[in-house]
């Protein structure tokens, strides 16, 4: 077996440009055993960043006698010798040691790529986090040794690992794999070696329950539902009594508190289905909206055979109500109630995909990590369904989604036909077709209701929990954005003579045409790819007349840190530089709706030649369809975006810097007609709820953005007692958020101190990600000093991570901007302190905002004002959780004292102990309130 060593470095940042290694760490192994280990302290020749003290425990002090790197990196090259290395991420590591040109010629392996496949499901794949899911009672302590050693112990757990595999997922990596540049072939090809060394293995089965796809359920199949005439109305009373001391629920649930408001909610909810109204429900926190509304929603669908839809912003409430209230009520009800969750076809994987993706092979190494990490999902026995495996970044998420079902060509007959039924799309469709209680998320519901119910099975009645982001979501749903590369994408796909989709239709046609019809059939093709490439040069010249166009607009400037947003006015419309973007255009559009219909026509002239093709062929060609349908709207919508705009929609270019990285927005001004269209008009009963939809004490704000002038209105007080459980702090000698420097100095002050006076357990709601970083620079080594731990949403910091990372922390401060203004619940004394930096109002500059603004007469206080009491009242509403929650909430934003507004923000919030007093006086009032 050959020698493996476990390297990992600590550096002063991640460019190895710019950055420089602090200390090495190397471990030499063999199987379980370590056979030699070595480290070093490096002197970087500059200070090290607080942050990486911070992270390491490496200070300079540490490093201030340390040998400089020319001088260690011989004896590192000596403990290497012709070993393995393998690293987490060695991408990174090795990038630092071969730009002082050390380790040039090793072969690497990377123990990230080998989780990634072997444990699909993994939340994280950090090395501690590894370390803790593969058991390993080893340190993560951002110390190269220590580090390298658990590099080791996780190589280990994972070969371990890959030797239960099939035999025939291993050979079909390493056969994949051979033509790429994967840190993954040296293992695989190592535990196939393995393998061959132990002789004849039996084959590895399975578990019962796991396999590729999973057979439909035939019970649920065979049961439709059947739905009756007339519904029955549902007995009010009844229904109410499940809730009421003494009642089922009472009698079977632990803990269960009997709450009026849930029972006022239930009775609405009831009545609204019942009766076939529509209905808007405020419900504050802690009322128990879910049951309030399950409950009825449950026993008039089961009663009448109908179909209740059940629609949801988020993931976790989705898999609340269906792993959890919903099974919960079944059990109480005693009924015979079935539940489903439908996503969009993109959550699905597609079994033809899969295959064809298998039998071509990945031409990166993004589609051949993807392609290991499903292949071993579905073998321990994954759904097909995405939530269940991880997929990270950018590229992983575009490789999912050609293996996806979101094929529209694919129909359900085809579908049947070809998988008999396995498809997990189609048995997801097949599901809610036999379902009382279907859960959707607000994305499909509003895509699926426009595009004419083309995914989610007939309904009448619809419930809308997190009902305050209907708006945002439709507006997400009915977007479009597009960028250079997505086009580029696209065109690479379609592929010519010899790659992509063409080229493999003239594989397929090779063996099934006539060498005559076989010939005229590649010209065409050769046509096609010829299109294809003038259609990419001339995007060349396009989004170069784009960004001529946005530097324009910014007279020259650079480009800020967060890059640039241009809506497209008819001012800047007239401009020259437009002009220039227009006929550039113009000359994409003409060659791009040429090779959109020729590549129909070739399609056409296919299925009258070949009749019933072969079902390779057939697949093809449906993907070819695809492609080509997806070219068609991007020309449909750049069109609109450059010279034909619908005055029912925003269009705005932003770019990040330079023409590779410039996107086309589209989005609609208003939601409020489709909604009426297609729900309002349409259902029998729809209900929405969620804890914030007025404003200033009343539902009209709401009503006037969704056209919901029908619905009935129920507004109900959270059950909490916020006066002896919240303290609400107002500063009131703070300078105003427009006071430039010397606001920000007391913000971090103010933020010092009362971290300091609590203990931490405090999060901190920003608005703008700039402030965040500046404050987080301020008072992070200030605290860490105090022993507390600060956390900053930060990009590509998943916020689940944080959040977890926040509550196992005793002494810690979280800083957070407009993710964590809602969805965050942190019950109990992990969270004390809420502390809202600033007044959430919108930026008036971001294109959908600036134009909805222009269609009210006060702008600021019909549009903006009531979008900032939302937001400000979902942050409030982090803090207490439970009945037995108590905490401080301080706002440091003066405009709620000096502003004529500011009540509007106060009133909008439930009766708390307020004071107004100075910044001194904060830390201890809020120590005593927490009785600390």
């Amino acid at each position: 077996m050959a020698a493996l060593v476990a390297l990992d470095l600590e550096t002063t940042g991640t460019d190895p440009a710019r950055d420089a290694i602090i200390e090495i760490g190397v471990v030499r192994f063999n199987g379980p055993r370590v056979e030699e280990t070595w480290s070093t302290l490096v002197n970087p020749g500059r200070p090290i960043p607080p942050a990486i003290t911070q992270l390491t425990g490496i200070n300079d002090l540490m490093v201030r006698d340390a040998p400089p790197l020319h001088a260690v990196l011989p004896r590192l090259e000596r403990f290497v010798g012709d070993a393995i290395v393998v690293g987490h991420n060695i991408g990174f590591d090795l990038g630092f040691l071969q730009r002082q040109g050390a380790l040039m010629l090793v072969e690497a392996v990377d123990t990230y790529e080998l989780a990634a496949i072997l444990m699909p499901s993994a939340s994280r794949y950090n090395l501690g986090s590894l370390g803790q899911l593969l058991g390993i009672p080893l340190p993560n302590s951002h110390r190269a040794l220590d580090d390298a050693r658990l590099t080791h112990a996780v190589y280990h757990r994972l070969y371990e690992k890959a030797l239960s595999l099939p035999d025939d997922i291993v050979q079909e990596l390493v056969r994949l794999s051979e033509r790429l540049d994967w840190k993954g072939y040296w293992f695989f090809s190592e535990v196939l070696q393995q393998r061959a060394r132990e002789g004849i293995r039996a084959k590895v089965i399975p578990d019962d329950g796991r396999g590729w796809f999973q057979p439909l359920n035939a019970e649920w199949l065979a049961r439709p539902l059947e739905p009756r005439e007339s519904p029955v109305p549902l007995d009010v009373e009844e229904a109410a009594a499940l809730l009421e001391p003494g009642g089922v629920f009472s009698r079977l649930m632990p803990g269960f508190e009997h709450r009026s408001e849930q029972v006022a909610m239930l009775r609405a909810v009831a009545q609204a289905l019942s009766e076939g109204y529509h209905l808007l429900v405020e419900a504050g926190t802690g009322t128990g909206k879910s049951f309030a509304y399950l409950i009825p929603a449950a026993l008039w669908a089961w009663q009448n055979g109908r179909r209740v839809v059940i629609s949801t912003n988020t993931i976790t409430l989705q898999e609340q109500l269906i792993k959890k209230d919903i099974p919960d009520l079944v059990k109480a009800l005693g009924l015979e109630l079935r539940a489903t969750v439908m996503k969009g076809r993109i959550n699905y994987l597609c079994p033809r995909r899969l295959e064809a993706l298998r039998q071509r092979g990945p031409q990166s190494v993004d589609e051949l990590r993807v392609l290991g990490k499903v292949l071993v999902w579905l073998w321990e026995g994954g759904s097909g369904d995405r939530s269940e495996i991880t997929l990270h970044g950018a590229a992983e998420r575009e490789v999912w989604q050609r293996l996806s079902a979101e094929d529209e060509e694919c129909k359900a007959e085809t579908c049947l036909k070809r998988t008999g039924g396995a498809c997990p799309f189609y048995r997801s469709r097949q599901a809610a077709l036999s379902s009382h209680l279907v859960v959707v998320n607000h994305a499909l519901l509003l895509a699926d209701v426009v595009a004419g119910n083309r995914v989610i099975p007939e309904y009448e009645a619809l419930i809308v929990d997190e009902a305050h982001h209907l708006e945002e979501a439709t507006t997400n749903a009915l977007s479009y954005r597009v960028t250079r590369e997505d086009l580029a994408r696209m065109l690479r796909e379609l592929g010519g003579t010899s790659s992509g989709i063409l080229g493999h239709v003239l594989t397929q046609l090779r063996n099934v045409l006539r060498p005559s019809d076989f010939a005229a059939a590649n010209r065409e093709v050769q046509h096609l790819t010829d299109l294809a490439f003038q259609v990419e040069q001339d995007l060349g010249q396009f989004f170069t007349a784009l960004d001529t166009f946005l530097d324009y607009e910014r007279e020259g400037q650079p480009l800020g840190m967060y890059g640039q947003q241009v809506r497209l006015l008819p001012g800047n419309r007239h401009q020259p530089t437009w002009e220039a973007v227009e006929l550039a255009w113009q000359a994409v559009h003409e060659r791009l709706v040429a090779l959109v219909a020729r590549g129909e026509q070739f399609v056409q002239a296919l299925g009258d030649v070949l009749g019933l093709a072969p079902e390779e062929l057939d697949d093809v060609l449906g993907s070819l369809n695809g492609v080509l349908r997806r070219l068609s709207e991007a020309d449909h919508q750049i069109t609109a975006l450059v010279s034909q705009p619908n005055p029912d929609f925003v269009y705005w270019v932003e770019t990040s810097g330079g023409a590779n990285r410039i996107a086309l927005q589209v989005a609609p001004v208003h939601i409020g007609a489709l909604m009426e269209k297609y729900l309002w008009n349409e259902k029998r009963s729809i209900v929405l709820t969620s804890a914030t939809l007025t404003t200033q004490g009343n539902f009209d704000y709401l009503r006037n953005r969704l056209n919901a002038f029908t619905a009935d209105e129920l507004a109900l007080d959270s059950p909490f007692d916020y006066q002896n459980s919240t303290l609400l702090y107002i500063v009131n000698d703070i300078p105003e958020p427009n006071g430039g420097g010397d606001y920000q100095r007391k913000v971090e002050q103010v933020l010092v101190q009362l971290a300091k006076a609590t203990g931490g357990r405090m999060l901190v709601l920003f608005t703008s990600y700039a402030q965040l970083r500046r404050t987080s620079e301020a008072i992070t080594a200030r605290l860490l000093e105090a022993d507390i731990q600060v956390y900053e949403q930060g990009e590509g910091v998943s916020s689940n991570l944080l959040l977890e990372s926040f509550r196992e922390s005793e002494r810690a401060v979280l800083l957070g901007t407009r993710a964590f203004w809602e969805g965050v619940d942190i019950p109990g004394q992990a969270l004390s302190v809420l502390v809202i930096v600033r007044l959430p109002f919108d930026v008036p500059s971001d294109p959908i905002v600036a134009a909805r603004a222009e269609t009210f007469e006060d702008p600021f206080n019909e549009y903006h004002l009531p979008e900032a009491i939302l937001r400000f009242r979902q942050g409030f509403g982090r803090l207490i959780r439970t009945q037995t929650d108590r905490g401080v909430v301080v706002i440091l934003d003066r405009r709620v004292l000096s502003k004529s507004y500011g009540k509007a923000f106060l009133e909008s919030l439930p009766q708390c102990t307020m004071r107004v007093a100075s910044m001194q006086e904060l830390p201890a009032a809020a120590a005593r309130w927490l009785n600390l």
